[in-house]
């Protein structure tokens, strides 16, 4: 009984071949894009307040057959500039924000029938410059979790949050967003 499913399984597969690998050409490739959200920030000895965010980023990603032939690991690095609201934060009155400029990289795996959703992990650097009240600037780490979904060959809607402790500001980015890509199939 097997051995009559195994003909029809692996015909399926390599009908199927196509297409998911025609997929993996949705996310390689530079793109460019936009992102509008919230912000969360911190300061030292202040209250946390949430002002509106807005950034742009660049990058390029790569398909690695890490992930196995169908679904390759997509691999990428953007470069963004994030531009958070000012807003006053308590007990002592103070008003800031920040821009943080840097970049990322991005390590996803492509999921679904035609592997058009992207999950992703992202870890990168970024410089936090103070706005406002507050003056200074600061480079550290930033780590983040996202999802990208293709909805035309060239175009993507993304959602994701970004995290950055600076030596003065704590930043927390939820943002959503839209990317070209140039690659697209």
């Amino acid at each position: 009984m097997k051995r009559k499913f195994a003909p029809l399984t692996f015909a399926l597969v390599l009908g199927a071949a196509p297409v998911l690998a025609a997929a993996a050409d949705f996310w390689a490739g530079p793109y460019l894009g936009g992102q509008i959200g919230l912000n969360e920030a911190d300061a030292s000895h202040l209250s946390s307040e949430t002002a509106v965010t807005g950034g742009v980023l660049g990058g390029y990603n790569l398909a690695v057959p890490i992930g196995g032939p169908y679904s390759p690991m997509i691999l990428g690095g953007s470069v963004f500039a994030e531009f958070n609201g000012q807003v006053t934060h308590s007990p002592r009155d103070v008003n800031f924000g920040s821009n943080a400029y840097g970049f990322d990289f991005l390590a996803g795996l492509p999921l679904g029938v035609q592997r058009l959703w992207l999950p992703y992990v992202k870890v990168g650097f970024g410089n936090v410059d103070a706005t406002g009240d507050l003056g200074g600037s600061d480079t550290s780490a930033r780590i983040g979790l996202g999802a990208e979904y293709h909805w035309t060959p060239h175009m993507s809607l993304s959602a994701q949050w970004m995290h950055q402790d600076a030596d003065r500001i704590t930043n927390d980015n939820f943002t959503v967003g839209v990317r070209y890509h140039f690659g697209g199939g």
